[in-house]
């Protein structure tokens, strides 16, 4: 179980609905909120920090970065408010991360992508206004909660007592809790108006993350209405996901036919071959886990195949999948000295050790190694650039711009 200490890694801007958790969260924890230095008595406020610290709740406690460590222990609560603090929460090791993204961020840089992509792979929950960003997490491994403004009560107790759960350590469920909430509301919506190709759809997708028969007729019903509105990517968009329904409810062979009809291109094509492959030798876990992976449901699709015995072909999978959701240390213990035997191999491991080494807060280790594969590729050095670009960009969140 853990204690009553919470961490907030701060956002770029001010957010109401954030100042809302906080004052509920300190009612019951003690809130320590990371910032630039405290000012001394009597000192004028002269910053926006300053500005935005003074919309804190009152019993909130103001955190430098050199107190952090005296904080952060494994019975801490971290709470990430912007994915360009991957590096200085990620190193606090012992603290559980939850990681939200309430602002609407016009970075479209691969930095941000891919500090989003690893922060969120390392978060007990990922929550945000954006329910497609919520069910992208949710398919890549990680319990996410949709903050709707408009039910912004049910939220904050959504919310509560998901931190309940991670504090108490208990069987996390208020995202499925959500899932059963979100599947009301999207029935209602269709009563209201009938099928429709979205309403339908995100129906189907509910449905689907519980576990239920209904999803395939909502996805099929969503399917027809994608044909008769005219959308033209209706056999990726919508059809597709019917493969994924059948194979998660165990009708493997609709499964990959399925697949095959939308399997477009060279690479698909061949895809669909290995999945019929792998069932023609009675690997049906393997198959399945496929047709979940090819339709981005990489959570399940792990799931399924760390049950199965360990072998070369499951350590591959195993290792694609981490390094695609982000899950880079788990990437990295899939990684045998026999996989190493080829150049680019070897460059692509110190990359990845690099990264896991930045991630963990030893900066020296990681240049050592990206200088190493700079060594092999000068690409390489692009690495070591994009930690001095982060040093600035959490030197920008510090002082709130």
């Amino acid at each position: 179980m853990l204690s009553s200490s919470i961490v907030v890694f701060p956002p770029r801007e001010p957010d109401p609905l954030l100042t809302k958790l906080l004052s509920v969260l300190c009612e019951e924890y003690d809130v320590y909120y990371l910032s630039e230095p405290k000012l001394q008595e009597g000192e004028q406020v002269k910053n926006e920090a300053c500005l935005r610290l003074a919309e804190l709740p009152s019993s909130v406690l103001l955190l430098t970065p050199s107190e952090l460590h005296t904080v952060c222990t494994e019975d801490t609560l971290a709470i990430v408010a912007h994915p360009y603090w991957l590096h200085v929460a990620a190193s606090q090791t012992e603290a559980q991360l939850i990681m939200l993204q309430f602002e609407d961020e016009e970075d479209a840089s691969s930095l941000f992508s891919t500090c989003t992509e690893q922060l969120r792979a390392i978060s007990s929950l990922f929550c945000s206004r954006s329910e497609m960003k919520c069910l992208d997490a949710t398919f890549r491994g990680t319990p996410a909660l949709f903050l709707d403004e408009e039910q912004e009560s049910l939220n904050l107790d959504l919310f509560i007592h998901a931190i309940h759960e991670i504090v108490e350590d208990v069987p996390f469920s208020a995202h499925e809790i959500q899932w059963t909430k979100r599947k009301a509301h999207y029935r209602a919506m269709r009563e209201q108006n009938g099928p429709h190709e979205t309403f339908s759809f995100l129906l189907a997708v509910y449905h689907y993350l519980l576990g239920e028969q209904e999803a395939l007729h909502y996805g099929e019903e969503a399917f027809l209405q994608a044909v008769i509105s005219g959308h033209h990517q209706s056999l990726i968009s919508h059809y597709r996901f019917l493969s994924a329904i059948h194979a998660k409810l165990g009708n493997l062979q609709t499964a990959a036919s399925i697949y095959g009809i939308t399997a477009f291109g060279e690479t698909e094509a061949r895809q669909y071959e290995n999945i019929l492959s792998l069932l023609a030798q009675d690997q049906e876990s393997l198959a399945r886990a496929e047709l979940l992976r090819l339709n981005d449901d990489y959570g399940t699709a792990i799931s399924l195949i760390k049950q199965l015995p360990a072998d070369h072909r499951v350590r591959h999978l195993l290792f694609h999948m981490y390094r695609e959701t982000g899950q880079l240390e788990l990437a990295l213990s899939q990684v045998h000295s026999s996989d190493l035997l080829a150049a680019e191999d070897r460059y692509l491991f110190r990359l990845l050790c690099g990264n896991v080494e930045a991630m963990r807060g030893e900066r020296h280790a990681a240049i050592r190694l990206f200088l190493e594969a700079a060594a092999e590729k000068e690409e390489a050095l692009v690495h070591i650039a994009a930690l001095e670009v982060l040093d600035d960009k959490v030197h920008n969140l510090l002082k709130g711009s």
